[in-house]
């Protein structure tokens, strides 16, 4: 289905929660959340998301490149990739926390029960 001038309604719903992803990039900046190489990263990978979005043959030649027949497909098998790396690296993440929170309740507990055994 194509709407406003041809634009097919996925494009913008995919624009539209391309610009809100950014938009909570920019707040999680101005917070100190991000720093300027996160914010400078983020914005580029939602700029070219929307770029690629609204200029589908350019994933062409990437796709040509992996050995793959269309764009679509590339682009789909790198974001496959992406997410698990990505999950990949929260897995280690929440491994270290888990490790770090450990040590710190075991130290926090002796600690207390060395106060009650000077009482």
């Amino acid at each position: 289905m194509h709407i406003f001038g041809g634009l097919a309604l996925i494009k913008i719903i995919f624009t539209l929660f391309a610009v809100f992803a950014w938009s909570r990039v920019l707040i999680r900046f101005r917070s100190k959340d991000l720093n300027y190489k996160e914010l400078i990263f983020w914005s580029f990978v939602w700029l070219l998301m929307i770029v690629l979005v609204f200029i589908p043959g350019k994933t062409n030649f990437l796709a040509k490149m992996l050995g793959m027949d269309r764009g679509n497909d590339a682009m789909f098998f790198l974001g496959i990739v992406a997410l698990f790396y990505a999950t990949y690296r929260l897995y280690v993440k929440i491994n270290e926390q888990e490790k770090e929170i450990t040590k710190l309740v075991r130290a926090l507990a002796l600690k207390n029960v060395k106060k009650a055994k000077r009482k």
